[in-house]
């Protein structure tokens, strides 16, 4: 290590201290401990653990986030100056090339499609409360029902490797990669930063003229502001799912409790103190706006780790900090609800941990508000049986409804959207999934257990979940595309609401 690195070192931790002594952190505009951290993790690997453990980063996400000459031990100033020429030389060369001729080969155009309408704009979103096992607007009194879509875009480009495990009788692969301005992001990338106003502008129009009312969000980074987006989306009445961990700081490990919350890593610190200190930074923030909805206290913590069913004592322990920070801040703080979001693991198993997580153990505090399902089941346009042609007892949700009916909380997919079996579909994308069960989630199959669906995904990628082709996702196609899969959900959502 340099003597110039030791000394900014030095100077971050007297830096630390001194805001640390100053910082309250119901008023404060950010919080001390997330600078030093977030940069200590993004500088090395974490030792002393697998790649693949919790949410700890990778080494992929390491070496996407991180430049390959920080592993030099060389001068920062001269570092910063290095990565700024690059990242400059890499927008300017993703400016050009969109509208460079193609020497190689070259793609049919897509399918036309109509411009999107001027959308409607709303004055008034008002907050929304829990009660009982529902959501409810605080003002009208009226029972809410969350019809989202997952958002979460990588400025993505095709490649021809997407979805092999995906088969399509007869298709033949005639899609060419385009070149996104700007080159791709990493997954922890702020997608609804101040920077990135010009795409998530458009998004959200689409978003709302495709008849939700809600965007599930998966990476926030709490250093920028989000107030454009928030007002954006307030504007067409759609309201936001924010989460409250992050990836390279401020995550939530799937560590046997009580690692979980209580770990010192080299060159960290505390999980446990530092997962709070990132969610309290989101809470300030995001309770400000009344179209918060809900606030994601963790998401799918088993599949992180063979560990993770040892995990869920500090999803509650997280729980009931941020539910006791929140009460801390008084009248300041507007007590949006918190969510937990776990994969379906099927019946049994799913139950239990729902009413583990719901339940108050050692205080009220430590149970959700809110019990979400990420599920990827309906996989046949129809489910025939006992004489029916399509029969909603013999659909995978048939067991989900029971194994969840008596959930003492509002309760929702916070994921859905099968892309196999019959809504198979490979680039460049026709048809699709059609959305049958949306009827049977919002009708009366499931519609009075359940308080919303969020779609996934809105961005094409390798997992070829997409909605939309984001722009220079492939080549001659600069601007969004609204793929067959969106008029369908579109379809699936206007019929419903006219029920």
């Amino acid at each position: 290590m340099t003597v110039l690195r030791l000394l900014a070192l030095a100077a971050a931790v007297s830096a630390l201290e001194q805001h640390l002594e100053e910082d309250n952190e119901c008023a404060s505009e950010q919080c001390a401990l997330e600078a030093l951290q977030r940069r200590a993790a993004r500088q090395r690997q974490i030792p002393g653990f697998d790649a693949g453990v919790g949410e700890l980063p990778s080494e992929d996400d390491i070496m996407n986030t991180v430049p390959d000459h920080e592993e030099a031990d060389e001068d920062d100033e001269a570092e910063e100056h290095e990565d700024e020429a690059s990242d400059a030389d890499e927008q300017d060369q993703h400016a050009e090339e969109p509208n460079t001729p193609h020497d190689g080969p070259t793609m049919a155009p897509l399918p036309s499609r109509p411009p999107l309408p001027r959308p409607e704009t709303v004055r008034t979103v008002n907050p929304i409360i829990v009660r009982g096992n529902f959501l409810y607007d605080s003002v009208t009194g009226d029972r809410f029902f969350a019809k989202g879509v997952a958002y979460n875009p990588r400025n993505e480009k095709y490649d021809h490797s997407f979805g092999p495990s995906v088969v399509v009788d007869g298709w033949v692969d005639k899609c060419v990669p385009g070149h996104p301005v700007g080159g791709e992001w990493t997954y922890t990338e702020d997608v609804i930063s101040d920077k990135h106003e010009k795409m998530w502008s458009v998004d959200l129009q689409a978003i709302a003229d495709m008849g939700a009312n809600t965007v599930r969000l998966y990476n926030v980074d709490p250093q920028n502001s989000h107030k454009k987006f928030m007002e954006k989306a307030h504007s067409l009445g759609l309201y936001v799912i924010v989460p409250l961990n992050g990836k390279d700081w401020g995550f939530l490990p799937a560590f046997p409790s009580p690692d979980c919350y209580t770990q010192e890593i080299d060159g960290y610190g505390n999980v446990g103190v530092n997962a709070l200190s990132f969610a309290k930074q989101i809470v300030k923030e995001f309770s400000q706006y009344n179209n918060t909805l809900l606030l994601t206290v963790a998401n799918e913590l088993a599949q992180n780790d063979k560990n993770g069913w040892a995990a869920f004592p500090c999803v509650k322990a997280l729980t009931r900090d941020v539910h006791r920070y929140q009460a801390s801040c008084g009248s300041t703080m507007r007590r949006v609800p918190l969510i937990y979001s776990d994969v379906d693991m099927g019946a049994g198993d799913r139950g239990q941990v729902a009413a583990y997580l719901t339940c108050a153990m050692d205080s009220e505090d430590d149970a959700v508000d809110v019990y979400g399902l990420n599920v990827y089941s309906w996989c046949d346009e129809k489910y025939p049986g006992a004489g029916k042609e399509d029969n909603f007892q013999y659909s995978p949700y048939y067991e989900i409804k029971k194994d969840f009916k008596d959930t003492s909380v509002p309760f929702l997919f916070t994921e859905f959207g099968c892309n196999l079996g019959q809504f198979a579909t490979k680039c460049p994308y026709p048809d699709g999934r059609q959305w049958p069960e949306v009827k049977h989630l919002m009708g009366h199959d499931m519609g009075e257990m359940m308080s919303g669906a969020i779609a996934f995904q809105w961005s094409m990628d390798k997992e070829e979940y997409g909605l939309t082709l984001s722009p220079n996702f492939l080549q001659g196609q600069p601007e969004l595309y609204l793929l067959d899969n969106y008029y369908n959900l579109k379809k699936a959502l206007g019929l419903r609401s006219k029920r």
